[in-house]
């Protein structure tokens, strides 16, 4: 139901984006094609953002299954909202629904392939079932596609955690590297020399 009021709200707006406001005695002046294009998308961004609304307000009240659907219609409106993927993938796997929550990352990924934010949530589901090679593969990828520092921490937390000590090593040396005054990485440098000279 809250579907079709929603569209129907968006009809409404983008109809009434196509004409310029004129006195009501004369004819509706049309508007040129790029600025009905640039109203259409302010009509998609203002249906996002209220759809993105109704899903929090679902997610807080433990409506998951409804802040889900919300999220699809989102992504359906707006691929390139990574936010909605991300949130309904995690619902899923919460509700250990892991199939559901893998498609969608990936369906995420294929529609967003230069967002790190996909990427980085994408390992974290696979770092909280433990499956540390498939965890580092998607926090590499988060990595190349500039995570901030503190994103990119995990990569070698994963390598370590997966065994790959010296791999962990050199991901921590060249972190330190685009991140001189990060304040973690000189701790597990150091202790990584340490275990490897051992």
């Amino acid at each position: 139901m809250i579907l079709r009021v929603l569209a129907t709200i968006a009809v409404i707006c983008c109809t009434g984006f196509l004409y310029a406001a004129e006195p009501a005695s004369q004819e509706l002046a049309p508007i040129t094609a790029a600025e009905g294009e640039k109203r259409a998308g302010e009509a998609r961004e203002a249906l996002v953002d209220l759809l993105w609304m109704n899903t929090e307000g679902h997610w807080h009240n433990g409506r998951w299954n409804e802040a889900i659907r919300l999220c699809r219609q989102i992504v359906q409106i707006d691929p390139h909202f990574v936010e909605a993927y991300n949130g309904a993938a995690w619902m899923l796997w919460s509700m250990d629904q892991d199939e559901a929550a893998v498609e969608l990352y990936r369906e995420g990924v294929a529609a967003n392939p230069d967002r790190y934010e996909i990427y980085h949530d994408f390992g974290m589901y696979y770092y909280h079932e433990k499956d540390y090679e498939k965890a580092a593969e998607q926090f590499r990828k988060s990595v190349e596609n500039d995570a901030p520092a503190y994103h990119q921490h995990m990569l070698p937390n994963c390598l370590e955690r997966a065994g790959r000590a010296q791999e962990a090593l050199e991901e921590w040396r060249a972190l330190l590297k685009r991140f001189p005054d990060d304040p973690i990485a000189p701790r597990h440098i150091g202790a990584l020399e340490e275990q490897l000279e051992e």
